[in-house]
């Protein structure tokens, strides 16, 4: 088992079989949502072409074929209960269309997600309304319908404006927010107040600030106002002891012999109860946004995690994409597992982690991606694509290009600072291209131009082979990049050739950029 701080490559079914009974805190995830636009999935695309575990991505694109058929036998007749009933109602409903291709996709992994909670664990599950409504049905067949808490409803944007002639705006997201048992920990979270509210109820000001007066409550615990004239012996108390209960500068008599009152002041006061509609949590912008296509705000899951689990608390994200579940972890104290399909969102996460955590880039346990050259070869033989954005993003950490078949022969670039230029911070680019197989000299040619075409100053080449003496001279005829490396100027190749198998030797190509000036 997992301890801490570990990062996983893979199927998210298949891993999370291998966890024991009863062993995570809290489980906070963003699956895909089945709306219509492209996310990273475990299922065959709507031709079929692609092996069930390594489909990429889909444009609406769920189909029914082997892999959800057996997921909806394993549901209905290993798991049964409930949950098979449910699963043999729905298919009534929808029969094999790709809405029900969806939903056994996640009801096969709700499945294990409850088994591996602890029962004092919960699990936060986001999703749109698209198919909110059919998780929610199956949510209740696995956790039980009494264990349902929350329907969170998130306001994805603050200031939209969307229009449409056939429907109004569409800005919320939902999460569900279900516990393993009724001993599901939660600690009470507050918000701050509205202006309006503020204005209306914290009337009075003193040299402290803003207050508002509540009836002073008896020695029982009610809260009758009473007064020290004209009421019963058994709600009367001594100045002494109103005086014991409460300090004396906070205690207010509207007029001589009527009720006393306490000044509570807005500095004090804690705020709203956390309610569950969520406007206060602005998307992911600029700076904050490292272009991952469902990057979600980091406030959003410290809310959560703040929620729902302890200091030391193991939380875990079978669908971790970019890592924002895991980064709001690490920032308060918690013990993280993210899981995910591909190179691309696994790499996404160590730029998180190297951006927010730069001291912890070395402590991340990676499982399934290429640990020596032997493994890294056969990845370039079985899965091309696959090994194309692992050495994109885990290698050269560039930014993969999504625009697949219409890349112009670069899979992935590289914006680097180049000092001032007229006063002004400029920027040069490099680009990478990935051979996983035989390659040509015709091809590095073409990489060449593919370099000149993206109006690129560098290049990286990475590949499985030597490079051949007519390459060699093709990388010398690509000329050389002047750079300032600490006041003095060094020249580099404009093209580089790098094997993979220099990775595995501790020899990286020759980046102009950050800690990656390695000549």
């Amino acid at each position: 088992m997992y301890n801490n701080r570990t990062l996983i490559r893979g199927d998210n079914l298949e891993e999370m079989r291998k966890f024991p009974d009863a062993c995570v805190d809290l489980i906070a995830t963003d699956p895909p949502f089945n709306s219509k636009r492209d996310y990273f999935v475990p299922y065959r695309d709507a031709q079929g072409q692609e092996p069930d575990s390594l489909v990429k991505a889909f444009t609406d694109t769920w189909a029914w074929g082997n892999a959800a058929e057996d997921a909806c036998r394993h549901l209905i007749v290993e798991e049964g209960g409930q949950i098979g009933d449910t699963i043999q109602g729905l298919q009534q409903f929808l029969d094999e269309t790709p809405m029900m291709a969806y939903l056994v996709m996640m009801a096969i992994r709700i499945v294990e997600m409850h088994r591996i909670l602890k029962p004092t664990g919960a699990l936060y599950l986001h999703c749109d309304p698209s198919a909110s409504h059919y998780l929610k049905i199956i949510l209740d067949a696995i956790f039980g319908s009494e264990n349902f808490r929350n329907e969170i409803v998130w306001k994805r944007r603050l200031d939209t404006h969307n229009l449409s002639t056939s429907h109004m705006g569409r800005n919320h997201d939902i999460v569900f927010y279900y516990g393993k048992s009724p001993q599901a920990s939660y600690r009470i979270q507050y918000t701050p107040y509205d202006s309006d509210y503020i204005k209306s109820a914290y009337k009075h000001e003193d040299a402290k600030g803003l207050y508002r007066l509540l009836p002073c409550t008896n020695e029982s615990g009610g809260n009758k106002p009473y007064s020290f004239r004209g009421i019963t012996r058994a709600w009367r108390f001594s100045e002494a002891n109103m005086k014991q209960m409460y300090k004396s500068d906070l205690l207010v008599q509207l007029r001589e012999g009527g009720p006393y009152y306490y000044k509570k002041y807005l500095s004090e006061a804690k705020g709203v109860p956390l309610q569950d509609i969520w406007t206060d949590i602005a998307p992911v912008r600029g700076k904050a946004s490292i272009g991952y296509p469902t990057q979600k705000p980091l406030a959003l899951y410290q809310r959560i995690i703040e929620a729902s689990s302890n200091k030391g608390a193991l939380v875990l994200d079978p669908f971790c994409g970019c890592g924002t579940t895991l980064m709001a972890a690490e920032a308060q104290g918690r013990r993280w597992i993210g899981i995910d399909l591909t190179y691309l969102a696994t790499g996404a996460v160590k730029i998180q982690i190297e951006k927010l955590f730069p001291n912890l880039r070395d402590s991340v346990i990676l499982t399934g991606t290429p640990e020596d050259e032997t493994t890294a070869l056969a990845l370039a033989r079985t899965d091309p694509a696959g090994f194309e954005e692992w050495c994109v993003t885990h290698v050269l950490k560039f930014k993969s290009n999504a625009k697949k078949g219409a890349d112009g022969g670069i899979d992935g670039t590289f914006t680097f600072p180049i000092g001032k230029v007229k006063g002004r911070q400029a920027y040069g680019k490099m680009v990478a291209q990935v051979k996983g197989g035989n390659y040509t000299l015709s091809q590095v040619r073409d990489f060449r131009t593919a370099m000149q075409n993206a109006k690129a100053d560098l290049g990286v080449f990475v590949v499985t082979r030597e490079p051949t003496r007519g390459m060699l001279d093709e990388i010398r005829r690509a000329g050389t990049y002047q750079i300032d490396a600490g006041g003095f100027t060094v020249s580099i190749p404009c093209l580089h050739i790098y094997p993979i198998q220099d990775y595995f030797k501790g020899v990286f190509p020759k980046l102009p950029f950050g800690e990656r000036l390695l000549l």
